[in-house]
């Protein structure tokens, strides 16, 4: 710490209430301005010796007043710099900087930042007697208002280079006095030129003479006369009353949304936004619009969607066909049904399952249709439209009514209950794949309508419109798909039937008719790794139907194939039969492969109930075997509790049909 520097004269006032008052004399006002001031003064003679400090001048530097008047300047300077005032450093060597440039004045203005954070704008004046004066304002405030400035100058620059917008600013005489780089890349002047402040009027001149804007359709042609063009286009579009926004084509091949907004001193603030890609998206909607709609169209289903108070809002060609130039069905029971399902699903918010339905087309002719219908939503979740999907199911209906014609003058009595089974379960079956189509015309829909609204709302993203087309694909693929596959399973169903109420009744050798079934099998299982082994005494001759028995046994090595193993797996299959008791067979199949799961157990002889569904598998294969056992082989199949690993049946029927 420096030794105390020795009390001098100092410019302090006396006390107010100081007795005998005598005038002030010119040092004294002198001395009284001083004070008053707010900036620090010292005053430093030619010998570096400090003749005035004034009050606000020790307040700046945290120092007791009248410490420093009349003391060495290098001694106050070494005073601070031991304080740490001009941070890090030997105070001799700082002390002889600052005197050096005090005394040059140089530099005669500087900023110093004290270690408190405070910040004093110092300036320095020679005097002509050889010294210098010195004073020190505060400026911290200043400056941290023009940091904060600078910071939002900055961050507002930033603000306006990274939005996806051109944006600019003209003043009342609509002269560009503020832009950014994508204002320029639009409107297709360089920074430069931009920098002179041009008219709004030169820079849609340059833009026409480029190519880069247009006259709108229908514009008078004035030929070559660019002046003329410009002041078409300025009279247009360059002091609207009002909030004005108009779109654009570019030379370049872009779309320019322009949005122009007065300001109150005349002046403007204009934006440019690329709506290139909406633009294009709009487009490709309406054309994906169109596709949608001649899918749609496509589809041999009715198709309509109705409002909450049933006032019919869309439908397809299908429906326009069937229903003719009046476009709904007429009045009548069927219509009422609609009606109460269309107010059902209204006031439930739930959708009506498949449901089968008769009612007349616009011809008159009576239909069968398979019904389902759905609701929309809105966001809140109230139902805003009801959607319906019909099948003519009358072909069907028909079909089966014929079948079942038939099978009443081909078959016994005793069979038609098995094959009445299977035609109901045909039913189901292709309920699947139309509940598939269904599905999928549902979830299509509603994919239509989140992109319309999108649409509408002018929100539509390119992933937007690339997930509606796949959604639209992948749900136009389906519907086929499972159309196609409800018509083989109908034809498929009515070659099966008639090939079983054809089938003859006669004795043959249960282990030889074996074989020749494995025989026929031998392609399908050539492909894997998976043996069959038999067990069967030779000469069990069994008195029966051959060839509803070898559909048994053949769907139950097709149905190890497809779920018991992997493919690739190797595996094995083992087929046993003894005559025990007497006139009864029991015949045991049995496979090492993954066995049925403790859960699905109960429903494997259900019709249609399958785990591969998606597969190819029809969930058919193990119900055939059912029927066939109780009904023509007049036995039984059951599933065994599998010790360990695989899958076990037991198969019992008569020697003897008349047993």
């Amino acid at each position: 710490m420096p030794a105390r520097i020795p009390d001098l004269p100092t410019n302090r006032l006396p006390p107010v209430d100081a007795p005998g008052p005598e005038p002030l004399t010119g040092d004294d006002l002198a001395v009284l301005a001083l004070e008053q001031m707010d900036q620090g003064v010292m005053l430093v003679d030619a010998n570096l010796t400090v003749r005035v400090i004034n009050r606000r001048l020790y307040e700046m530097f945290d120092v007791p007043q009248g410490f420093m008047p009349g003391a060495d300047y290098g001694q106050i300077i070494q005073y601070l710099a031991r304080r740490g005032e001009y941070g890090p450093g030997d105070p001799d060597a700082v002390a002889s900087r600052h005197l050096d440039r005090a005394r040059r004045a140089d530099p005669p203005l500087y900023e110093h930042r004290r270690p408190n954070g405070r910040v004093l704008e110092v300036r320095t004046s020679l005097t002509s007697a050889g010294g210098f004066v010195r004073t020190y304002s505060d400026v911290t405030e200043r400056r941290r208002a023009e940091d904060d400035l600078a910071i939002q100058r900055h961050m507002l620059r930033l603000t306006l280079e990274n939005m996806g917008q051109g944006i600019v600013l003209l003043d009342r005489d609509l002269h560009y006095i503020a832009w950014n780089s994508n204002a320029l890349d639009i409107l297709g002047v360089s920074e430069e030129v931009m920098r002179g402040n041009p008219a709004l009027y030169d820079v849609v001149r340059h833009q026409i003479a480029t190519g880069l804007v247009d006259l709108p359709v229908g514009a008078p042609d004035f030929g070559g006369d660019l002046d003329a063009k410009t002041l078409y286009l300025m009279d247009r579009i360059g002091r609207p009353e009002r909030e004005f926004v108009y779109a654009r084509p570019q030379g370049d091949g872009r779309f320019i949304e322009v949005r122009v907004v007065p300001l109150p001193d005349g002046g403007q603030v204009r934006t440019f936004t690329d709506i290139t890609d909406r633009v294009i998206a709009d487009e490709a909607l309406r054309q994906s619009r169109e596709i949608l709609t001649g899918v749609i169209d496509a589809i041999p289903a009715l198709i309509d969607v109705k409002d909450r108070d049933g006032t019919v809002r869309l439908t397809n060609r299908f429906y326009r066909d069937t229903y003719g130039p009046a476009a709904a069905p007429p009045p009548g029971p069927a219509t009422d049904r609609a009606t109460a399902l269309d107010r059902l699903v209204v006031d439930s918010g739930q959708g009506v399952p498949f449901h089968e339905d008769r009612a007349p087309d616009g011809d008159g002719a009576i239909r069968d249709w398979l019904t389902t219908k759905m609701p929309l939503t809105d966001e809140g979740g109230e139902v805003t439209h009801i959607v319906t999907v019909a099948l003519d199911i009358t072909a069907r209906k028909r079909a089966e009514a014929e079948l079942r014609d038939a099978q009443a003058s081909l078959i016994q009595a005793e069979k038609l209950a098995s094959l009445a089974q299977l035609v109901a379960g045909v039913a189901h079956e292709v309920n699947t794949p139309i509940g598939v189509t269904l599905t999928a015309i549902s979830h299509l829909g509603e994919v239509v309508g989140r992109i319309r609204t999108l649409f509408e709302e002018n929100r539509i993203r390119r992933s937007d419109f690339q997930e509606f087309l796949d959604v639209a694909w992948e749900s136009t693929r389906m519907i086929l798909s499972n159309v196609e596959r409800a018509t083989s399973l109908i034809q498929s169903f009515k070659q099966v039937a008639s090939d079983q109420a054809s089938g003859e009744r006669r004795p043959f050798d249960l282990a030889a008719y074996v074989d020749e079934i494995l025989l026929s099998l031998r392609p399908r299982l050539r492909g894997t790794r998976v043996t069959v082994e038999l067990d069967i005494p030779a000469g069990l001759i069994v008195d029966g139907y051959p060839g509803s028995f070898a559909q048994v046994l053949s769907n139950l090595i097709i149905n190890a194939l497809v779920h018991a193993f992997d493919e690739g797996e190797a595996g094995r299959i083992l087929l046993s039969a003894r005559e025990e008791p007497a006139g009864w067979i029991e015949m045991h199949y049995a496979d090492d492969g993954k066995g049925v799961p403790a859960d699905i157990r109960p429903r494997i002889f259900e019709p249609f109930f399958t785990t591969k569904r998606g597969l190819g598998a029809s969930g058919l294969g193990l119900s055939i075997c059912a029927n066939i056992m109780t009904g023509t082989m007049r036995g039984s199949i059951a599933l065994e509790d599998g010790e360990g690993r695989g899958t076990r049946f037991l198969l019992r029927f008569p020697v003897r049909l008349d047993v």
